[in-house]
């Protein structure tokens, strides 16, 4: 597998699904979706809320959610930021910057980054791959005189890149496509500033098998695991709703573990944080990933939360929710970017 054997992600219309079956997958995310927006965030954490303009994809702009650094992390008048750009989960189908808007918060605060939270087009009205191209539309966003008029000036040389479940899924699809320096694809690094170096990609119990039908990642795991993983149901709509049949499924920006070893080698992508739930069928999969990333020759630090489930991170209260392991996800995660950062600035 070659870099110029590597075609770029392109939205292609293909033939319109089934009346019943495209009912269901409609009713069914709107559902789920208007269900979550009665647990979500109110924004109150975030500065700002922007909307960015992608033609071509989703409905042709895609809303932004920002954090600066305040107190003594606050932003000085000419100084460069880091940034890190955050991909909340859902299935595809779900997940706004709301959800995440406190560990948002407290990652701009300890890190002095700016953060942005995407929310990007969800199927099934817009599946693959338009998701992945508005967030790679928000990053070279970043660093424009439109983002400058907003009080951003992004350090291009400090850029992570952090997301959970499904937006753990297109943070390892970003990854790979902003490691081409050949092929079809080396077009989505070559427009970024020369400098720009993505200094961390954040897996947190990431899907990144896709490629595979649910059931079958699940029925994979021990009894103990089934019972604690999200239904096969509910998953098997979310990812028929990003990859209707006319999708092929084979692709490494779908499916990352596809991405082979001598191509993994050839690419190094940012280094990797991946966390994962002990309780979770997709963790096998990320476990495999990451050692491939390793075996690849990239920095991996891996850490695992036996007890925890799909989703334990953004838990705030419930019968499965543990608060240290909450706790120390996220001071973990403010750690590796801290560290990354520091390291960064010096290159």
């Amino acid at each position: 597998m070659a870099q110029d054997a590597i075609q770029e992600p392109k939205v292609k219309p293909g033939p319109n699904r089934a009346v019943l079956q495209a009912l269901y997958l409609h009713v069914g995310a709107s559902l789920l979706r208007n269900l979550v927006w009665l647990m979500s965030g109110d924004g109150k954490d975030f500065d700002d809320i922007v909307t960015i303009k992608t033609p071509g994809l989703g409905d042709g702009q895609v809303r932004i959610a920002i954090c600066r650094p305040h107190g003594a992390r606050s932003m000085q008048k000419g100084e460069r930021t880091p940034l890190v750009m955050v991909l909340e989960g859902g299935g595809f189908v779900l997940g706004q910057p709301e959800d995440g808007q406190k560990h948002d918060r407290k990652i701009a605060e300890e890190t002095g980054a700016v953060v942005i939270s995407i929310d990007y087009a969800k199927a099934p009205r817009h599946p693959y791959p338009h998701a992945l191209l508005q967030i790679y539309e928000v990053l070279k966003w970043a660093f424009t005189p439109a983002a400058q008029s907003q009080g951003l000036d992004i350090d291009p040389r400090r850029v992570a890149v952090m997301g959970n479940s499904a937006g753990g899924n297109l943070t390892a699809a970003l990854s790979l496509l902003l490691s081409f320096s050949n092929g079809p694809c080396a077009r989505f690094r070559n427009a970024l500033p020369n400098d720009f170096r993505q200094v961390k990609q954040i897996l947190i119990y990431p899907s990144v098998e896709c490629n595979a039908l649910y059931r079958t990642r699940f029925q994979r795991a021990e009894a103990a695991v089934q019972a604690k993983s999200l239904p096969v149901g509910i998953a098997e709509l979310m990812e028929s709703s990003y990859l209707p049949p006319h999708i092929d499924k084979e692709q490494i920006f779908i499916a990352p573990l596809l991405t082979e070893s001598g191509l993994l080698k050839e690419l190094k992508p940012a280094s990797a944080l991946v966390l994962t739930a002990g309780l979770d069928c997709l963790k096998k999969e990320a476990d495999v990933y990451a050692r491939k990333l390793r075996e690849a020759g990239v920095n991996v630090e891996e850490h695992d939360y036996p007890e925890a489930i799909h989703g334990f991170s953004h838990y705030t209260k419930g019968k499965d929710f543990r608060v240290v392991d909450v706790e120390d996800c996220w001071k973990r995660i403010a750690g590796v970017l801290t560290d990354a950062f520091e390291s960064g600035s010096n290159n």
